[in-house]
Order: C-alpha cells, then sequence, then structure tokens
C-alpha cells in the first residue's frame, strides 16, 4: 500500500527531490502538498493565484508523488471560488488549503465549502488552540467542529490534532466527518494513541508539515504509538486513498 503524508507545504515554491527519496526509504510515497508561500496571514487574492500556479508547476514537476491542495482566501469571495474551480477541474487539485485568512466555520467560507462537498474535496484546515500569539482568524478545534456541523458532507482534517490534543479531540470527537492529523511539534506518539482510542482510525491521517519539520521523525511519533497493524495501515494512508479515490477530478 502507498504511504501517504496528508500535510505537507512546497519550501520556497520547491518540493524538494530529496524528500521523495527519503519517503521511498520510510513507506511513504504520496505527499498532499499546499503553498502557502511566505506565510502572510492574509494573502491578496493574485498573490494566492500565483502561489496556486507555483504548487501547479511542482504538481507536473512530480506527478507520481505529489497531489495539490488549492490554498483559498475566502475572503475574496468569488475570485476565490473561480481560483479554486480552476486548479480543481483544470489542474486536478484533490483538495482545500485553509490557514489563517478567515475562521473556519465564518459564513465567507460556505460557498467554498458548498463546492468542496460538491467534488468530494479533502478540507485540510489549519486549527491550534494558543493562550498566548493567536492570529485575530486562527482557528481552533471549536471552529472546525461548527464548520463541519454546517457542511456535513465535506471531508475535513484538522491539522495538528488542533494544537492542544485532548481538548481537541473533545471537541470534534462526535462530529464524525473530521478527522485529524498527526502534525505538530507538540504531538508525539501518545497524542496519537489517544487520537486513536477516541476517534478510532479511520479518523486519524499521517500528516508532517513538511517542510517545517523532520518527515523521519513524524513518522517515528505514529510507530511508536504502538497501533495495531490494521491501524497503523490506515492511519498511514489507507483512509486517505480512500478519499482520493472519490475525489470529483
Amino acid at each position: 500500500m502507498t504511504g501517504i503524508d496528508a500535510h505537507t507545504h512546497l519550501d520556497q515554491g520547491r518540493f524538494d527531490p530529496e524528500i521523495l527519496t527519503l519517503g521511498e526509504r520510510l513507506g511513504i510515497d504520496l505527499f498532499l502538498c499546499s503553498n502557502i508561500g511566505a506565510f502572510q496571514p492574509h494573502p491578496g487574492v493574485e498573490e494566492v493565484r500565483e502561489m496556486n500556479r507555483v504548487l501547479v508547476s511542482e504538481l507536473r514537476r512530480h506527478p507520481k508523488h505529489l497531489r495539490g491542495y488549492c490554498y483559498v482566501n475566502p475572503r475574496y469571495g468569488r475570485a476565490s471560488l473561480e481560483d479554486l474551480r480552476r486548479n480543481v477541474e483544470e489542474y486536478g487539485m484533490i483538495g482545500i488549503k485553509l490557514w489563517i485568512a478567515t475562521l473556519a466555520d465564518d459564513p465567507l467560507s460556505d460557498p467554498i465549502l458548498e463546492y468542496a462537498a460538491e467534488r468530494r474535496l479533502i478540507v485540510l484546515a489549519h486549527a491550534w488552540r494558543k493562550t498566548v500569539g493567536r492570529f485575530p482568524y486562527e482557528s481552533t478545534a471549536a471552529h472546525i467542529a461548527a464548520a463541519a456541523r454546517r457542511h456535513p458532507e465535506v471531508r475535513f482534517i484538522m491539522a495538528h490534532l488542533g494544537g492542544q490534543a485532548e481538548s481537541a479531540i473533545n471537541t470534534v470527537r462526535d462530529v464524525p466527518n473530521v478527522a485529524v492529523d498527526t502534525s505538530g511539534t507538540i504531538i508525539g506518539a501518545s497524542e496519537v494513541a489517544l487520537a486513536v482510542d477516541r476517534l478510532g482510525s479511520s479518523r486519524v491521517v499521517f500528516g508532517s508539515d513538511l517542510h517545517h519539520i523532520d518527515l523521519a521523525a513524524n513518522v517515528g511519533k505514529v510507530l511508536g504509538a504502538g497501533l495495531n497493524p490494521e491501524a497503523s495501515t490506515r492511519v498511514f494512508g489507507g483512509t486517505v486513498a480512500g478519499w482520493l479515490s472519490e475525489v470529483a477530478a
């Protein structure tokens, strides 16, 4: 089975080929990738279009190993939806990346999420609960849960186990269309095990947050969680492979 990393980014507009070599050794063959450029919280519509154009170029360079999330700033309404449609319908992107331009449950996101439901796209949504230093429109697990309840046909991946694993897991536990990914420097083997125990292995997916963190360390935290072989297979790509097969590209 192909191992899948469901949460990666370009690094200065490129996907490092050495990571593909490392992935082959570690059993990770497919990387789902977005491009959020220089990490501006509120990029303009033309900046977002350019980030997605750069990602398309990288998808073409590595067609066997990369699939793309279209980065979307929902604040630009029709222009954002048009860019999303183009990247899905013309360039084969398989999902949407929501970062910190708008809260996940803001009504501005509704047209984007309605399109995601129509095309069976995967929505990778950043979430992080912070005591200090939170960005003004940085979603928490509560925002992801609210958006998912309003759009029950959309598949959400809540990134980083919400940035505070136990409370975030409890917040989305009764929202079945929310999965979580294993990325994040504060997430270790015990948090992965907790997520699988409370959500089930079909709602926990492997993600690394490349290029900002080591791939091997992220694989190690899942291996260290003590999962049974069936659960490990689901986390390392079995569930996401099923979702990808349903994306209406």
